[in-house]
């Protein structure tokens, strides 16, 4: 009986533990950061002459508040990308796939396999000069319908998607 329960234990412990994302999904996302807040503060510098044009006495203060901006923005993408790294993960079993995701606001969502109905993957410019893909799963419904794990090396992520096709549900609508 002890032993039946040392099992059971072992099973359960073996279904706790979450895939992470690859590696390299950390350095897509910062590249992402950069690029997204390059062109934010590009637009922000523009308005910062254009308001100093318009108001020359209030010159400093909006340059003051454009470099706070930069320095913040750089600081969260370098700072952001490995945590949320870490917070990321998946797990699949024959009956349901379950992902863990996010900082502040922890979620977790479960699919179960025979409600899925079908598998996109997605591939970007920067995600495929990285090798990285996003899986991407519909089921029914109007909200929420779609869970999404990014940050997969493209050739687990082909796999995953055809074995997730191979075992999924039947009950497509």
């Amino acid at each position: 009986m002890f032993e039946d329960a040392q099992q059971s234990d072992t099973a359960l412990a073996a279904r706790e533990e979450f895939r992470p994302l690859d590696p390299r999904v950390v350095k897509l996302w910062r590249t992402v950061g950069f690029i997204t807040a390059s062109l934010l503060m590009l637009a922000l510098l523009v308005v910062a002459f254009i308001t100093s044009a318009i108001h020359p006495e209030l010159s400093p203060w909006v340059f003051l508040f454009w470099l706070l901006a930069l320095i913040l923005s750089l600081w969260l993408v370098y700072w952001r990308p490995p945590r949320l790294y870490r917070s990321w993960g998946y797990r699949i079993d024959d009956r349901v796939l379950e992902t863990r995701s996010g900082l502040l606001f922890h979620v977790r969502r479960l699919l179960p396999l025979t409600r899925l109905q079908h598998v996109d993957l997605h591939r970007g410019p920067i995600e495929r000069a990285y090798g990285l893909a996003t899986l991407v799963l519909h089921t029914a419904g109007t909200q929420e319908a779609r869970i999404t794990i990014p940050g997969l090396d493209h050739v687990a992520a082909t796999h995953l998607r055809d074995h997730l096709v191979e075992v999924g549900g039947d009950d497509a609508v």
